[in-house]
């Protein structure tokens, strides 16, 4: 960063001296993941437990199986799965960051942190992403 610039500690905003505001990006990416985070814990998760770990072993819906390689080779099922199970990732690591920053842990606003935090949650999706290409072959049918 220049001479020029000076860093808000409010939202990652960075202030040129002379000229006008402009946005970290980066960390409206990281918004972005959070948001979307919420939104897959808060609607798709409870659904997908109701479905798949309540009603399905009481009989009430059939539930898929892991002997069901057809379904689990589906592309659009894989997406699926790694939307459900990855994006609730980024928004645990950015809301236990900035829970951090707000009790005044101050190694919480630095590089390594985010490296931890955000690093964390790109491991658990390529670490998804792995899993879900080698356990079943894709298949459209």
């Amino acid at each position: 960063m220049s001479e020029e610039a000076e860093l808000l500690p409010i939202h990652g905003e960075v202030r040129r001296r002379r000229g006008g505001d402009r946005p970290a990006l980066m960390h409206l990416y990281w918004w972005f993941l959070f948001a979307q985070g919420g939104v897959v814990a808060a609607i798709l998760l409870p659904v997908h437990i109701l479905f798949q770990g309540i009603l399905g072993p009481l009989g009430f819906v059939k539930v898929a199986t892991p002997a069901d390689l057809g379904l689990l080779g589906n592309p659009i099922v894989k997406l699926y799965l790694l939307v459900l199970i990855a994006v609730p990732f980024f928004h645990f690591a950015h809301r236990l960051r900035y829970l951090l920053v707000d009790l005044g842990v101050p190694a919480a606003r630095s590089v390594p942190a985010q490296v931890v935090f955000y690093g964390g949650a790109i491991a658990v999706t390529l670490l998804t992403i792995y899993v879900l290409l080698t356990t079943a072959p894709m298949s459209l049918g």
